[in-house]
């Protein structure tokens, strides 16, 4: 089920949690207070692994959708709900999402029998808690409503050793049932009404792809086929143009000479990326050159936040699943200059963020 060892089990419900690993001697339980996990996860060494989180059926919104289209039988269960919701149940299902008294929430329709299922929680809640774990260096991979265990499984006294059992066997349900994929986003009437014009306005007829397919499959061999022959009528250059470091796309004249035109990538903008320095008090100073390399790279968003715990043994860096490969590597590479053993992260937000964890120097 999980990818990594010693997976961890958060439980969530109105009054507060539960967190379940074997390196622990038993379940503990707690109340809603942030400091708690952090004091928790420091004080019992939890260690870093895969997190999935259940959450209690008081904790989540639902609404049954009983008259979902039946998956075609080569279909794998779950794929086929997202493509089958036609415009009676958008509307219905944006309807209710909009009525929940959050201002962000995760949401996500549920195959259940013959029907489907709505499910929404309130995002900050889940994610306040979480991460906390994700600060300490593991990794969210589902956020489950308990219902989907079915009766035999009892959530109502908690996180048990019972029903830890049945989630650690239960690879379906976390592959149907995870709220971080196929998510249901809050779209305004106006926009419902959009996107199905948008969709009539598509071509339906499976002939005119293929024609249009034909065309351009012998329009490539043409091309060619033309410059081949070009190619070998030219003689062969009497000195070498040395090319530009950019990326470049030339298009063949008729007098064979090329026109270059310059391809940009345009880089993410580094001013609307926000990065958050978590540190011991006792490297602040570590921390300030840190910043002051950083400004360099040219971020301007960076904060600050000290931390009571003792610092843990390993630093590590999380990143949004939205920041690019080359602004990665740029902050790895100035970070391993003052911190040397560091592990990389990705959670599953899409909001510019990258937290450092600074451990021992």
């Amino acid at each position: 089920m999980f990818s990594k060892n010693h997976p961890i089990i958060l439980f969530v419900d109105r009054s507060g949690f539960s967190v379940f690993q074997d390196t622990l001697p038993n379940i503990a339980k707690f109340n809603f207070t942030l400091d708690v996990v952090a004091n928790f996860i420091q004080i019992n060494k939890i260690v870093p692994s895969s997190l999935a989180v259940i959450l209690s059926d008081n904790v989540i919104y639902t609404k049954d959708l009983s008259s979902l289209q039946k998956p075609a039988p080569s279909q794998p269960l779950g794929l086929e709900v997202q493509e089958n919701i036609d415009k009676e149940h958008k509307e219905e299902i944006q309807n209710f999402l909009e009525n929940i008294p959050f201002e962000e929430i995760l949401a996500k329709v549920i195959k259940t029998g013959e029907g489907g299922r709505i499910v929404a929680v309130n995002r900050d809640l889940v994610m306040t808690i979480a991460n906390a774990f994700v600060d300490k260096g593991s990794i969210i991979e589902a956020i489950i409503p308990s219902f989907l265990y079915g009766p035999s499984v009892n959530f109502t006294l908690g996180l048990t050793q019972n029903n830890v059992q049945a989630i650690l066997e239960g690879s379906e349900i976390v592959r149907v049932g995870n709220l971080l994929t196929d998510q249901q986003k809050v779209s305004s009437q106006q926009s419902l009404e959009e996107e199905t014009k948008e969709k009539e306005k598509k071509p339906q007829n499976l002939r005119q792809y293929i024609l249009i397919g034909v065309f351009v499959t012998l329009l490539i061999i043409f091309v060619v086929v033309y410059l081949n022959l070009g190619a070998s009528q030219t003689p062969p250059p009497t000195k070498k143009i040395k090319s530009s470091p950019a990326a470049t796309v030339s298009n063949p004249t008729a007098n064979s000479t090329s026109v270059q035109n310059v391809v940009t990538v345009s880089p993410i903008d580094l001013r609307n990326v926000k990065i958050k320095i978590v540190h011991n008090a006792q490297i602040d100073a570590a921390a300030d050159n840190l910043i002051n390399e950083l400004t360099k790279l040219g971020f301007q968003d960076i904060v600050k936040e000290i931390s009571q715990n003792s610092p843990s043994e390993k630093s590590s860096i999380v990143f949004s699943q939205n920041i690019p490969p080359a602004t990665r590597e740029n902050i790895v590479l100035e970070v391993k200059k003052i911190l040397l053993d560091i592990t990389v992260l990705e959670n599953q937000d899409s909001d510019s963020v990258i937290t450092i964890l600074m451990g021992k120097l």
